[in-house]
């Protein structure tokens, strides 16, 4: 496959563009000298397929506020950030969860890698231009809103200037949905000690990335007709499980909300989900649920490595060498809740065999309470 890309970043990283465009394909069209401008009017007219923002090392948000008016401009575009080497590991975390970076790579850049990234966007990028689950999706009559609270959040996870106090701001904007927190973070998951009666108490006990979680099962299964409070601690459960066995930050956080929403798709209309497969279908192993759960929250903007957890979360082993990423955390976590069956080609193929009874124990402490 030919692929249109653009380069671009401030002149000090003129170095680490060279080395990203020598680690590219020699067969993809590669655009080195646009400027921020450039690449916009390019991404507009519609004449890039990806675009490549690499950060300057004096840790400014300029990569990702570019790659977020890509998105605006053209959201076709795959977007990646390229981070050079030596970048401090929290401040890479925060620059890689900007809501507009689809992946992040970090210097030295190798071909397989730059190959694997943009390999795992497309695939994910493949369930929106699929017939059958466009077809599938249109036969819905209203899909549900995207959760905003929750995406609000997410930026200020990603802003260091913000504190707890902002996220208290933002649930108290809807009643109804910081009641619902505050019920979730009092229930036997995630209460400790004393109850929790205001939510300043309740963001500053569990953190920022917690009350995420909550707010996004909040959000996801108040709207949803159809959803349920199995469904709803299901997911908490699967959640907080995710968390605790991915391999990194970034993981966790990305896990915690995909093992959330991987039951989204089944709380569709039946007429949709027990309809005849449809010819795009033909072929694939993943569950139409899953498929179309993983769709409708890319039609949401969520970023796209929870897209690929939910959307391959029932058979990790169909995605090889991966090791323990958030496909493989949500699989497990879902296996361990009761939720799909295990994948053991996985879990032998990332040697996570002897990990694997201490996190059942941990699964089986956790449903005891």
């Amino acid at each position: 496959m030919t692929l249109r890309l653009a380069l671009t970043g401030p002149a000090e990283a003129r170095p680490a563009i060279q080395s990203l465009a020598a680690a590219l394909p020699p067969e993809w069209v590669v655009l080195q000298d646009l400027d921020a401008d450039a690449t916009l009017e390019q991404a507009a007219a519609g004449g890039l397929d990806a675009v490549f923002a690499v950060a300057g090392r004096d840790g400014g948000d300029g990569a990702p506020a570019l790659l977020q008016r890509v998105q605006a401009a053209h959201p076709e575009a795959l977007r990646v950030l390229a981070l050079p080497s030596g970048t401090d590991a929290a401040h890479r975390e925060r620059l890689a969860s900007h809501v507009a970076v689809q992946q992040a790579l970090v210097e030295p850049f190798g071909a397989s890698e730059v190959r694997a990234a943009m390999r795992r966007v497309l695939t994910v990028r493949s369930l929106l231009r699929d017939p059958a689950l466009r077809a599938a999706l249109g036969d819905v009559q209203r899909l549900p809103a995207s959760p905003s609270a929750y995406l609000s959040l997410r930026m200020l996870i990603a802003d260091d200037s913000a504190g707890l106090d902002d996220a208290v701001q933002v649930l108290r904007r809807d009643p109804v949905l910081a009641a619902r927190v505050l019920r979730t973070a009092n229930s036997a998951l995630y209460a400790r000690g004393r109850p929790i009666h205001d939510l300043a108490a309740a963001v500053h006990r569990l953190g920022l990335q917690t009350i995420a979680q909550l707010v996004l099962a909040s959000e996801v299964f108040s709207r949803l007709s159809g959803a349920d409070a199995d469904a709803e601690a299901r997911g908490l459960r699967a959640s907080a499980l995710a968390m605790r066995i991915a391999g990194t930050p970034r993981d966790a956080a990305m896990a915690g909300s995909a093992a959330l929403l991987a039951d989204l798709g089944a709380l569709l209309p039946g007429s949709v989900l027990n309809a005849p497969p449809l010819p795009g279908e033909l072929g694939r192993t993943a569950p139409r649920a899953a498929l179309l759960g993983a769709a409708l929250m890319a039609l949401w903007g969520l970023p796209m490595e929870m897209v690929e957890a939910v959307a391959f979360h029932h058979r990790p082993s169909m995605l090889r060498g991966r090791g323990l990423d958030a496909v493989g955390a949500v699989h497990l976590s879902r296996a361990l809740v009761g939720a799909v069956v295990l994948d053991e080609a996985y879990v032998a193929e990332a040697g996570l065999a002897d990990r694997l009874e201490g996190w059942k124990r941990w699964a089986a402490a956790q449903a005891d309470a």
